[in-house]
């Protein structure tokens, strides 16, 4: 993934790399979700889903928002290692993933898409593994909102999280 300037921000393989994505972010957890939220209109919302994907989504998106990623499918990709490897949910995060509400995000991706974003991700993701093996600890990926008022910068000096900036 390439980093450039074009015009008042960054971007990242056409992506706008928002203020949340940068490592050293002042922005606090709140504010990077509601940046992340605002910047993708088309993201799953609480209304007419599940009690449980309402509740995957949210710890979903906050991992997100902590580990420094986008919505583009690559970073799909390393926010799901991130949260197995480096999250308290674990494996368990799985079960999000196979929710009905999960399952129809990922019909409108094609083969294509897929193929693409495998093979990418191939030399991607041993970064991101390496990058969770040193965290300090791992995020707490449901019990998180005493953090939403800190800066995202403290949030990753406390749990060692490097985001990857490709």
């Amino acid at each position: 993934m390439q980093l450039r300037q074009r015009g008042g921000g960054m971007v990242r393989d056409g992506w706008s790399m928002l203020q949340y994505q940068r490592p050293h972010t002042e922005l606090t957890l709140a504010e990077g979700l509601r940046e992340y939220y605002a910047s993708r209109a088309g993201l799953v919302s609480g209304r007419g889903i599940s009690h449980e994907a309402r509740e995957f989504f949210r710890c979903h998106d906050a991992a997100h928002v902590v580990f420094g990623c986008s919505t583009a499918l690559l970073d799909e990709a390393a926010v799901k290692v991130w949260s197995f490897l480096g999250t308290t949910g674990g494996l368990d995060v799985w079960r999000g993933y196979r929710l009905p509400e999960s399952k129809e995000i990922y019909e409108h991706i094609t083969w294509r898409d897929t193929a693409t974003t495998a093979v990418r991700a191939t030399a991607a993701l041993p970064l991101v593994v390496w990058r969770c093996l040193r965290m300090r600890k791992r995020w707490p990926w449901a019990d998180f909102d005493h953090h939403l008022r800190t800066p995202l910068r403290e949030i990753r000096s406390e749990y060692g999280i490097q985001p990857v900036q490709r």
